[in-house]
């Protein structure tokens, strides 16, 4: 298995236990196994912004921790890696929205993240696993 990039969800159900797909453990575990486990820092902003939401059932679960602090100690907490974003990635993000169908910032960086460093994304988001049914060639996923 090569590496393995995890949306910001997947990050999310993973680190709390919840309930993901038997091929999306199995990835995971093999990933971990070779320290190939990743996370986009996108994810981190994702976390920030989505803390912002006015309705606190919206919010995303962190344990009244800020995103910054949960995010650090997700990935410690799972063995993965941070991946930042670089101009490679920034401009590969760029060039996703008329592809993809959609300007999502977060999605356009986890896609560009995935396409420049050659690895699966791990996602359960419809859109992202359409683009990669429809163009396997461009985006390789495993569904959580």
């Amino acid at each position: 298995m090569a590496a393995l990039l995890l949306d910001t969800h997947a990050l999310l159900w993973y680190d709390s236990q919840r309930s993901i797909s038997v091929d999306a453990l199995l990835a995971i575990a093999e990933a971990q196994a070779e320290s190939q486990l990743f996370v986009s820092t996108i994810s981190a902003w994702e976390l920030g912004v989505a803390q912002l939401k006015a309705d606190p059932a919206k919010r995303p679960d962190l344990s009244g921790l800020p995103a910054v602090i949960w995010f650090d100690r997700a990935l410690k907490g799972i063995g993965a890696k941070a991946l930042q974003l670089d101009w490679d990635i920034v401009m590969e993000a760029t060039a996703v929205p008329p592809v993809y169908g959609s300007g999502d910032p977060g999605d356009c960086f986890l896609i560009a993240t995935a396409r420049k460093r050659k690895m699966a994304l791990v996602t359960r988001d419809r859109n992202i696993l359409k683009l990669s049914a429809q163009l396997p060639q461009y985006l390789r996923t495993v569904v959580c």
